[in-house]
Formats: structure tokens, C-alpha cells, sequence
């Protein structure tokens, strides 16, 4: 988020999916280690071992990422979602154990972390609570038919799910920081979400924030907001 003009940046994931090989590599070899080591002690300590090299290399690739993005975005005030206790929240058994092991073993908070010392500016911090089941667009309530997909009832939209709760994330963000939006009302709120979910080079409906093309409304409203 700029200081001077509040907007949305997005980051290189491809370190992120590094971090998610480097898991899965070394996943992969702890597996081997208790399957074939037969010691007891030789087993643990190989263990150990293993686990040591990936929080080291998962800590290089986070700091790669986290200075990248500082640098990127010199005048920028970060804005992330207060994930403390992640890993206790992620317990609950609506959810399976296989989203439970990803985010048990995703990083999130040291990224953080190193992104807030790393900044000069302030990094701000918002509740997560709602992200995923109020349109930031029109207040309206979301769904998920699939995962990656937000569908807001009341915009008659489908949205990326990823770009929706990052809207949200930004305007309270933006509330934090003394600087709210009235709901789509005011005339840089509008610019800022349609510069966001409506990129101007991608007039298609994938590259407006839409996941088909069925997806879009009524054309006619559709080129309004570009106008």
C-alpha cells in the first residue's frame, strides 16, 4: 500500500512455490530415513538433521522474498492478515487433514516478520475474520462452489478468491491507517478496486477477476467501468 496513493502489489510467488518443493523434498526424504534406518539413535539424529537443513533453507528463500519486496516497494505500508495462532485455529475438524498439515508447515508469520523489520514504514496489521465471506466490492455475502472461487450473491459475480480477500485485507488496512472508504461510494475506492479486479490490459473475463466467462454480468455495466 502506498503512502501517497493507496494501491495493491502483487509479489513474484515463484519463491513461494520454492519453499513448497523444499517442503515436500524434504518430506520426502524423512520418510525415506524412517522407513529405512533401522537405529533408533542413527534415525533421530538423521531426522534432526534433515530438519535443521530445511529451516535453513527455508529461511534463505524468505529472506530472498521478503528483501525483494521491501525493495520493490520502497514507499510502501505492508499490509497483512494477523495470522498469530494460525496453527491452533487451522486444528478445527471442519478441515481436512491434509489443508491441516499445509498450514502447519507454511512459514507464514516469519515472512511476515521479516518483511515488518525489513520496511521502514509501517506494517499494519488486520483480523482475517470475514476475508472470505463478505464482498469487499458491495458488502454482499460470498460463497465457494470450488475453492479458488469467491461468488458474491448480491454482485452476481464470481471472483478469484485470492484477489477478492486481498481487496478486503487492504481496506481495513486502509481504515487502520485513517484513510476508509466509504462502500463504493467514493470515486478513488472505485479506482482502486477496478484497477485491481478489472486490470485494463486484460479485457477478457479470466483477466478481469472473473474465473469464466460465464461468470461476467451484463457487458454493457462491464464496459462502464473502464469508461
Amino acid at each position: 500500500m502506498s503512502s501517497s496513493q493507496p494501491s495493491l502489489t502483487s509479489v513474484d510467488t515463484r519463491s513461494l512455490k520454492e519453499i513448497v518443493r523444499i517442503q515436500n523434498d524434504f518430506s520426502r526424504r524423512r520418510r525415506a530415513l524412517q522407513r529405512h534406518v533401522k537405529n533408533p539413535k542413527k534415525r533421530i539424529a538423521k531426522l534432526r538433521e534433515t530438519r535443521g537443513r530445511q529451516r535453513n533453507r527455508i529461511k534463505d528463500a524468505l529472506h530472498k522474498l521478503s528483501t525483494k519486496t521491501v525493495r520493490e516497494n520502497p514507499d510502501a505500508s505492508f499490509v497483512f492478515e494477523d495470522l498469530r495462532g494460525i496453527r491452533k485455529t487451522s486444528d478445527g475438524a471442519k478441515k481436512s487433514k491434509k489443508l491441516r498439515t499445509y498450514l502447519n508447515r507454511w512459514p507464514y508469520r516469519m515472512y511476515q516478520s521479516m518483511v515488518d523489520y525489513k520496511s521502514d514504514n509501517r506494517t499494519v496489521y488486520v483480523s482475517p475474520r470475514g476475508t472470505s465471506s463478505k464482498c469487499p466490492v458491495c458488502g454482499g455475502k460470498l460463497e465457494h462452489p470450488v475453492w479458488a472461487v469467491s461468488r458474491c450473491v448480491k454482485c452476481g459475480v464470481d471472483y478469484d478468491r485470492n484477489r477478492l480477500a486481498s481487496l478486503a485485507i487492504l481496506c481495513r488496512g486502509l481504515r487502520l491507517c485513517g484513510q476508509p472508504f466509504a462502500v463504493s461510494a467514493d470515486a478513488s475506492w472505485k479506482a482502486l478496486r477496478d484497477e485491481y479486479l478489472y486490470p485494463h490490459s486484460r479485457p477478457d473475463a479470466l483477466g478481469a477477476g472473473w474465473t469464466e466467462p460465464s461468470s461476467v454480468p451484463n457487458p454493457d455495466a462491464y464496459t462502464k467501468i473502464h469508461v
